[in-house]
Order: structure tokens, then sequence, then C-alpha cells
């Protein structure tokens, strides 16, 4: 027997826009909603789609940044009872397409300013059933190239108010939300409704609780696992989501102060370009809790955010399978070397660190370094239409599931987690493991490094050697000054980069991850007689030892 109201989308919506229907819901750069508004038009948005051939149980695909506009046929989807699948803006119209094919929309919602993208997305896709312009801040590109069905948020004026809403149970199918597809196609991790309200309670942990005055800032892709933390559980607690529709350090800045923004997360790159710019009349005085994730955060990045941005710093680890966060640190215990851990799990959820490709009850020693799995009651259902996929990312041991990450990390004797790369990075330079992470800590202490990476490259005597990428934030800074950097850190000999190749930046996909993959295919191979000589493997494990 349910007690009290189903955990679904639709039920979180009614009741905020029943009891704070005058507060602010969602601000962008043209466009104010209260909760009452959203919640009319969202209403409307769902008739619409019902008209022009969504169904239920469907993906409806969305190409939009994040706007007023793409929360109102978001939610329209939802209410529908269509699944809403927000597509990667930056991808190609041929990846989309091959998506779209992949996951069968029946109609693409496409923001005025992309009619490019979208044309070439349905001329690889024939099969929607229409295209909706959806007019945000962003000026229009109009080439005439499409004859969309409708536009919004024009025709919600004359759309039918009356339109069959769905009554979905907690288990159903309710997002749709793509994965980085760094090789192939992205796939479709579906959330349930009960998953997504169970994301917006566990943030609740993260945020250190919400209040309907509170205002969440979110300049992430739409398409991102991110921008759904950042906004939906402000939704659900009735407070305000402000839009960036595109992506300026300065108007970030801006809208940080003119909005009075309580809430900020971004990942490490771009905290690191911020603090990198110095923008002036920057102020974060309205700011009580500031965050990143999507990627490790090195310790001389992170005291520079709490001296200058913020003190109440938070960092979680997740992915788009976990939903909201698998653990977070706060700032209270980022402390000596936690200052680089990803912290212990989140409310209600669940870790591990075991043998790679091992079950939950194949459990390392603490200290030592495994492959982490997450259980969580956000953790997704599965992978659009591919069992395989579901299968191979999900493993239930008793009546527990758990998601199995790729991620290299160890367990101390706290209990805290810390990420020490993916499988697929680690570096084995002369029978020993290298993990990218701790050699990339010491590279971003340079005063002079603004990002970097490192990757394994093919050499004839140790299998692989380290090479670093690095993106100059000096540019005097040279090959030579860096070495005599590392050379004066802890890192081992064989730990040590022996080529250092400086680029304009780093290739990321579309989560903003480093794309290790081309680098390794652009590095030089067989560069080690660069720097030091590489420690033969006896000497170099004794190192480790």
């Amino acid at each position: 027997m349910t007690v009290g109201l189903p955990l679904t989308i639709l039920n979180s919506f009614a009741r905020a826009a029943r009891w704070f229907g005058g507060g602010e819901a969602v601000v962008d750069s043209g466009t104010r909603l209260t909760y009452a508004e959203l919640d009319a038009l969202s209403l409307r948005a769902a008739a619409l789609f019902a008209t022009l051939g969504a169904a239920p149980g469907k993906p409806l695909a969305l190409l939009c940044p994040p706007s007023a506009i793409y929360l109102v046929a978001w939610l329209g989807a939802v209410r529908l009872g269509a699944l809403p699948m927000a597509l990667h803006t930056r991808d190609s119209a041929a990846t989309l397409a091959a998506v779209c094919r992949k996951m069968e929309p029946t109609l693409l919602v496409y923001d005025a300013s992309m009619e490019a993208l979208a044309a070439g997305v349905a001329s690889n896709y024939p099969d929607l059933c229409a295209l909706v312009e959806a007019v945000s801040a962003l000026p229009p590109k109009r080439s005439g190239a499409l004859r969309p069905a409708a536009a919004i948020p024009a025709a919600l004026d004359v759309a039918p108010a009356n339109v069959v809403l769905a009554r979905p149970s907690e288990d159903d199918p309710a997002v749709i939300v793509l994965s980085s597809g760094t090789t192939s196609v992205p796939k479709g991790v579906v959330h349930t409704h009960r998953g997504f309200i169970e994301n917006a309670r566990t943030n609740l942990y993260l945020y250190q609780g919400l209040l309907p005055h509170d205002r969440s800032l979110v300049p992430l892709s739409t398409a991102f696992i991110g921008c759904y933390n950042g906004w939906f559980p402000f939704l659900n607690a009735g407070a305000c989501t402000i839009f960036m529709e595109h992506f300026d350090l300065g108007d970030l800045v801006r809208k940080v102060s003119a909005e009075r923004a309580t809430h900020v997360f971004l990942t490490p790159t771009l905290w690191r370009r911020l603090l990198n710019a110095e923008e002036p009349g920057a102020d974060f005085s309205s700011v009580r809790l500031i965050g990143f994730a999507a990627e490790p955060m090195d310790a001389t990045t992170l005291k520079r955010l709490r001296e200058r941005i913020n003190p109440n710093v938070v960092q979680m680890y997740g992915s788009t399978e976990t939903g909201a966060a698998g653990s977070c640190i706060t700032a209270e215990e980022m402390v000596g070397e936690r200052l680089v851990s990803v912290g212990r799990p989140m409310l209600n959820g669940d870790l591990r660190v075991v043998i790679p490709g091992g079950s939950p009850r194949d459990e390392v020693a603490p200290g030592e370094t495994g492959e982490i799995l997450i259980s969580s009651p956000s953790l997704a259902a599965g992978i659009w239409r591919d069992s395989e996929a579901t299968a191979a990312s999900f493993v239930t041991d008793g009546d527990r599931r758990w998601w199995r990450s790729r991620d290299l990390g160890r367990i101390d004797a706290g209990g805290y987690l810390y990420l020490e790369g993916r499988r697929d990075d680690m570096i084995i330079s002369g029978g020993i493991n290298i993990m990218p992470a701790r050699v990339e800590e010491v590279l971003l202490a340079h005063a002079g490094v603004a990002e970097c990476a490192v990757v394994g490259v093919p050499n004839p005597e140790w299998g692989e050697e380290v090479q670093a990428f690095i993106v100059r934030g000096d540019p005097a800074l040279d090959a030579a000054t860096l070495d005599k950097h590392v050379r004066t850190s802890d890192l081992s000999s064989y730990q040590r980069p022996r080529q250092y190749n400086f680029v304009a930046e780093l290739p990321r996909t579309a989560t903003n991850k480093v794309l290790r993959r081309a680098l390794r295919e652009t590095a030089i191979p067989g560069a080690a007689a660069k720097f030091e000589p590489q420690t033969a493997p006896s000497e170099a494990q004794e190192e480790n030892d």
C-alpha cells in the first residue's frame, strides 16, 4: 500500500506548482517564469506534442541549450508520458542522426539557433513525426531548410489546454539521458520516476538542504546528468534555476551577482578557467555553496577555490548511470590528503572497491586499488533497448543492484574514496601500473600549467612510457622547466613523463572529459630519451614499495 504521493516527477512538480506558484521557477537571459506559468505552459506543450504524434513511452528528442523554453518542453514531454531525451548540442549531425535511429524518437524539438544542426539530423533520420522549433534568447539562425510543424512558445498560446496526462507508476521509465559516447553511438541511459525523485532527495544531502529561496546557476549542456543534478533538485524543492544558454566566463560572473545565485556547480576545467581569467567585479557573496564533478580536481585548484571563491566546497563523484552522486565530500572533510578524496557514499547509497571485473563481495583491502562499484536508490534502470549493455553495466547481488564504474579507486582507513583513473587509462610500464591522476596532480601544481593530461604511449623496451600533454597558463613555460619541477616532486622515476607535448587545448568528449584516446593517437612513440632514462623494473618496484 502506497503511503502519501507516489514518487513521480508529475506529483513532485504538481506539489511545487501548488504551493510555490508565485515563486520563480526558471530564469534565462530573456525569460522569467513562475511555477504557475511553467505549469500552464508545460501543460499546453504536452497537448501540442500529443497532436503532433508524441506518445507515452516513446522518446522525444530535445536539441536545446539550457533555457526556460527547454524546461517547458521537457516538462511537457514528461506530463504527456513521453521520454525526454536531450541531445548533445556539440555532436555532429551524423552522430545525432545515429542516436535517433537507435532511440527512435517521435518528435524533435530544436532551438531556433540550431536549425542547421537540426536539418542535418532530420535529413538523416526521416522517421520523425514532426519537428518543433523552440525560440530561446539565442539569436535565431533560420535558413529555410526546415518547415517546423509549430514554434514554441508562440504556438502554446493557441494549443488546447485539455490533454490526457500520464499517470505513471514509480518504476515506469521517465527520462533518457545520453552517455558521452567516446568511441561509438552514445547509449540511452533510462531513469525511472522513482529514480529521479530519489536523485532530488539524495542531492539535498549534497546541497546541504534546499529551500524555495535558493537559486542554482546552471551553465551545463542539457544532455549532461550534471545539468539535471543542477536543476531538478531545485524544481523539486520549489526553488529557482538560472539557465545560461551560452557559456561565457564574464556572463557567468555577472549572472551570479545579478541573480543572487546561491549554488554554483562547474567542472574542474571551468573552475580553473574562471580562476585564471580573474574576471573584474566578480561578486560571489550570495553563493553559499560551490561544487564540482565530472573529473578529478587537483589540490592546487581546490585551495585557490576555497581562498578566492567560497570556502564551502563540495565534490561529488557519480555518472549518468548513478543519477545522483555515488559519493561526496564536504569542505570540513577536505583536509590533508583528503583534499583530493571524493568522499564517502551519498545518503542511502553504498560503494565497494573490488577486484576489477569482480562482484561486490570481491573487495580489495583498504589502500589497495580496485574497480569502484556503486549502489544507489537513484541508479538507472538500464540501457535503452540494449540488454547486453545493461548486463555489462550493472550487477545484482542479492536484492541490491550495483553499477560497474570501470573507474579505479582506493579507500583509506577512514573510509574515504580516492579516484585513481579509468581502467582503460592505466599506464603499464615495465610491468608496473601507473595512474595518470597522480602525475597530473604534480603537473598542475606548477603555476605555469593551466590544464594537462597524461597518457601511456608504446615503448619498445618498457611496453609503455608516460607522456604529458600541457596547456600553458604561462606562455614562457618550456619542457625543461617543467621536467625540473617534476624531478623535485615525490613522483618515482618510472612515473615521470618522458615527453612534454604543448597544445592549445585538450580534446574532450561532449561531457567535457579529456579524450585520452585522441591524445594517445597523436603522441610520439619512443621519445623516452628526451628526459631522464627510465628506471629498471626492479628498482622501480622497490621505489614503489
